[in-house]
């Protein structure tokens, strides 16, 4: 296996949030995103941008690209028909940074920093056959918002306009992703995660929704309905709903989406009721469930795990996930968390099931990020298996915990 130890700077979130793509083969090179803790607490957080030989995955070199205030703070990168890579960096409630360069590999060849904001969190970043970028992301404000956000190739960053507002004042964490499909319509899978306390500790997911667009960004579908004002829960046509939150802050967590042929995205969501979560897939009936509880062999996906779900050129799914080993349920950054690696064919039937890392209750192997498949760029089937990065360390961060902690941990590049 090939197995490359890219850093030992790492954040205890160096590697996540699946919303953000951190790869690209580019000319040979695979250009790959990672955050960097701060060298000393009080420092802000290094975004470090990594070139790896595209056949070893060695690492070449790494610059910085960007920084921020704390672990929630890395890169979301895409590259446009033209070969420019385009990065967002950041932030946590401040200025997202904005970056191009046509000559990636070199850091005196990127563009100075264009900052957006003004309170953005988690970038979900993609681009059209055009070159327009779309975005979404969250933005805090007294009622937490989803933002679209779209930038034509030459032009400036247009108004941001909001998708969907939290139900109540205070926490919401709405796991947005963003993809262009094969047709070009625009996918936006996200959910509600919220108390209605407003207090992160409190909250619960409650709910998936689904929308789309076919006309570049211009208007928005949730389902059946044209969204003409931001999506509420009391508005929303949700792909699954859990009005209480069940037992868990996690009950309803959806990871990032993936298109297929037919222009229908997939995600992987954590249920109430569903010990190994499930697969959500649209079809021309309609959504269909899949249980993973068999695909899985059992391992625990209650409460949220971290993941990322890919494909392939033969249409199959690919879903890397961190759990514990021995099929308990844990929390979502907890140490025995191991890597795991599932394929499913085009139907949703299992192909393998493999565990990734050996069982270390030391140190957590987590927040996996897969290259993305990019429908604007079909001829990477990943024939040859797909690049993945994850986080192995401990974590400092999350709900009462230190976001701006100068812990290490070591950032690993492999290939499945």
């Amino acid at each position: 296996m090939m197995r490359h130890l890219i850093s030992t700077e790492g954040s205890d979130r160096g590697t996540g949030y699946n919303v953000s793509n951190r790869m690209l083969r580019r000319d040979g090179k695979l250009l790959i995103g990672w955050l960097d803790a701060p060298p000393e607490k009080g420092d802000d957080v290094r975004a470090m941008l990594g070139v790896c030989d595209l056949e070893t995955g060695a690492l070449q070199h790494a610059f910085q690209i960007g920084g921020g205030i704390d672990n929630h703070c890395g890169s979301a990168l895409v590259m446009d028909a033209n070969a420019r890579v385009h990065a967002v960096v950041g932030a946590h409630h401040g200025p997202f940074i904005y970056r191009y360069s046509d000559d990636p590999v070199h850091e005196n060849a990127w563009s100075d920093p264009e900052f957006l904001g003004p309170a953005d969190t988690y970038p979900s970043l993609a681009v059209d056959g055009d070159g327009t970028l779309h975005m979404a992301h969250r933005e805090r404000g007294d009622r937490w918002q989803l933002w679209y956000r779209r930038k034509k190739a030459g032009q400036a960053w247009e108004a941001p306009r909001v998708m969907a507002v939290s139900p109540v004042a205070g926490y919401n964490h709405f796991m947005q992703s963003l993809t262009v499909g094969p047709t070009g319509d625009i996918h936006l899978v996200f959910q509600f995660h919220f108390a209605e306390s407003g207090n992160a500790a409190d909250c619960r997911g409650r709910a998936a929704v689904y929308v789309k667009s076919e006309d570049g960004g211009d208007t928005w579908f949730n389902e059946d309905r044209r969204v003409d004002s931001p999506i509420t829960l009391e508005s929303m046509q949700a792909v699954c709903h859990a009005p209480g939150g069940g037992d868990g802050r996690h009950s309803v967590r959806v990871g990032n989406h993936v298109v297929d042929a037919d222009n229908q995205p997939w995600f992987f969501c954590s249920y109430v009721g569903y010990k190994s979560g499930v697969i959500w897939r649209r079809t021309e009936e309609g959504w269909q469930m899949i249980d993973l509880v068999d695909r899985l062999g059992g391992l625990n996906m209650e409460g949220g795990r971290a993941t990322s779900l890919s494909r392939d050129g033969a249409g199959n799914i690919h879903f890397a996930f961190a759990t514990d080993a021995m099929g308990e349920r844990c929390d979502w950054f907890a140490p025995n968390l191991e890597l795991f690696y599932l394929v499913l064919d085009s139907e949703g039937n299992r192909i393998s099931l493999a565990q990734m890392t050996e069982v270390d209750a030391d140190a957590a192997n987590w927040l996996p990020a897969l290259e993305q498949w990019d429908w604007m760029r079909p001829d990477q089937t990943y024939d040859g298996g797909h690049f993945l990065m994850y986080t192995r360390g401990l974590n400092a961060g999350g709900i009462g915990g230190d976001n701006k902690s100068a812990l290490k941990t070591e950032i690993i590049l492999e290939k499945s």
